[in-house]
């Protein structure tokens, strides 16, 4: 063990360190992971082997010399040294706006080049000593993000790859959420682009989340921190300051959106409705090179089935969940079904008539897939286990269809079409309002706004519901306004702090929980499951530290997003 001390305690033997085998995080760094091994109530290990280089670093590279604007001087929000659009000078003026304070978000529009808001942050930032920190939401991001600033004449360091290039200085750092970590000894401002992305919070335990220990890292070195977002969170506003485009160039960065109201489909009919196939054989033709993107997030073929006759649903013997069934049987073989819980599989039978027929009530991603093949005649390709082309590219089809990941995947759509969006609306989540919002900010993003002439098309029996109000109108204050009032009445973040305990032998931790100081409130979700109460999430963390050492196998989520 290799420590620190002013005085060396009696019983301590010192030993000479023999050798250094690589370099590690400075001292900020190490203090940070301090930090967050108390907010997030975890060991410390994990969060040193998050800051640590990924291979062995003896010495560092030398420092790269400070980028310069093509002026020779940092250019103001109404200067010409960078000409550009009117967007991205509205923008950059933007960007300025909201580095002026020590904390702020950015609500930039889905389709709205967020390049211009990191470039805009480095030059707002040049007079400064020290460099940018720039965290993107997925590794794509961050590649193509690191790869246009090194041709526009920036010293890039990719994380974790460039591990001792950022801790030499002089380069602007990217990275995905563990790139918080990096080793830059000297920061002038750090961006996080897409802060709302369910990606910067780490599904291990100590369930970190990148965009609070970005803002803490830049609060220590004094420092401003941008959060940029097309649909800012209600915790991302708490205590930042709010900075938005006009209206116009808001409204131009969010695609049109079309409802389709369910509630008006005849239910004898079965399937999609026609309107739908309309939408998507218009597009493809009118679009060609533009593919149709179809998501509905649930895998598999039927996600829930009854019996054709008595009408039961047909669930697992062994623990009462649905059975779901995962791809339609080969000719001349017999249909199985399979329990997403217990992963038992067996034929089709229902307890009350044995063996039947089923009637598909929620079907999944591959019936979908059927349906609209046969009800639009073009070939639709599933997005899922076969389903990249030459290269790894997607496949050459009209329409692709899969869950939200297609979303990420595809480059470009000419449209984007959610065939059951109430799964995302309803679902048992108090942020699902949110991450429905994310979800269409994100199809958006892939039709390209308002300018490619692209469109969002949400089939839904709410299309009153706030969430589709504030895209329709570009607006995600709606959102932020129907949500507030609600999560102060139920006490849902961000008016309190909540941590998910569960696991083997959690009764005794919660014991002590529950006595703890600050006090807390713990009420019971199932057997073995846990919700903790705080005031604030100082109070919480806090509260679990003073509850000590959780037992073995428990399993302790602070800001957990899915309950």
């Amino acid at each position: 063990m290799v420590a620190e001390a002013a005085v060396v305690p009696p019983d301590i033997e010192l030993r000479p360190v023999s050798e250094v085998v690589s370099l590690g995080p400075p001292q900020a760094v190490v203090e940070l992971s301090r930090w967050a091994s108390w907010r997030y109530s975890g060991r410390l290990r994990p969060l040193l082997l998050a800051a640590s280089p990924p291979r062995l670093v003896r010495a560092l590279p030398p420092a790269s010399a400070p980028w310069a604007s093509p002026s020779g001087k940092t250019a103001g929000p109404d200067g010409d040294a960078k000409p550009g659009r009117i967007l991205e000078r509205e923008i950059a003026a933007a960007t300025f706006q909201a580095l002026s304070s020590r904390s702020a978000v950015l609500r930039l529009p889905p389709a709205a080049p967020r390049l211009a808001a990191v470039e805009a942050a480095i030059e707002a930032t040049a007079g400064v000593p020290g460099d940018v920190l720039v965290l993107a939401a997925s590794r794509t991001d961050a590649v193509t993000l690191a790869n246009r600033l090194e041709r526009s004449g920036h010293a890039l360091a990719l994380q974790p790859e460039a591990w001792a290039e950022a801790a030499a200085g002089g380069r602007i750092v990217v990275g995905t959420r563990s790139a918080v970590f990096s080793p830059v000894v000297d920061l002038r401002a750090v961006v996080v682009l897409d802060a709302h992305a369910d990606s910067y919070q780490e599904e291990r335990v100590p369930t970190w989340e990148a965009a609070v220990l970005a803002d803490e890292r830049a609060r220590r070195a004094e420092v401003p921190c941008l959060l940029v977002s097309a649909c800012p969170t209600l915790d991302m506003l708490v205590g930042r300051r709010l900075v938005t485009l006009s209206r116009g160039a808001e409204r131009a960065g969010w695609a049109p959106i079309e409802v389709i109201d369910a509630r008006d489909e005849d239910p004898r009919a079965g399937g999609y409705p026609t309107r739908l196939a309309s939408v998507i054989r218009a597009a493809a033709g009118t679009q060609p090179r533009r593919p149709v993107v179809a998501v509905l997030n649930r895998k598999g073929r039927a996600r829930l089935l009854a019996c054709v006759r008595c009408g039961s649903l047909l669930r697992c013997e062994a623990c009462g969940t649905a059975l779901v069934q995962l791809e339609r049987p080969a000719q001349g073989e017999l249909a199985l079904l399979h329990c997403p819980r217990c992963s038992s599989s067996g034929p089709v039978c229902c307890a009350s008539c044995g063996p039947t027929r089923p009637r598909i009530v929620r079907p999944g991603v591959a019936r979908a897939r059927d349906d609209l093949a046969a009800l639009t005649g073009l070939e639709v390709a599933e997005i899922g286990r076969t389903s990249t082309g030459p290269g790894g590219s997607l496949p050459d089809a009209p329409v692709l269809i899969g869950t939200e990941a297609v979303l990420h995947r595809a480059v470009s759509a000419s449209v984007v079409v959610f065939l059951d969006f109430d799964q995302e609306l309803l679902a048992p989540r108090y942020r699902a309002g949110e991450q429905a919002l994310a979800l269409l900010a994100l199809a958006s993003r892939v039709v390209g706004g308002r300018r490619r002439e692209g469109r969002v098309v949400v089939r839904t029996r709410l299309p009153d519901h706030e969430v589709l109000a504030a895209a329709l109108h570009a607006d995600p204050g709606r959102l932020v306004s129907a949500e507030e009032p609600r999560r102060a009445l139920l006490r849902l973040p961000p008016t309190t702090a909540l941590a998910l305990v569960s696991g083997d032998g959690v009764d005794e931790f919660v014991t002590r929980l529950a006595c703890s100081d600050p006090p807390v409130e713990v009420g019971s979700l199932a057997a073995g499951r846990f919700l903790v109460r705080a005031a604030g999430s100082e109070a919480l963390a806090d509260a679990l530290a003073s509850a000590g050492q959780p037992g073995p196998g428990t399993r302790i989520e602070v800001d957990p997003r899915h309950v």
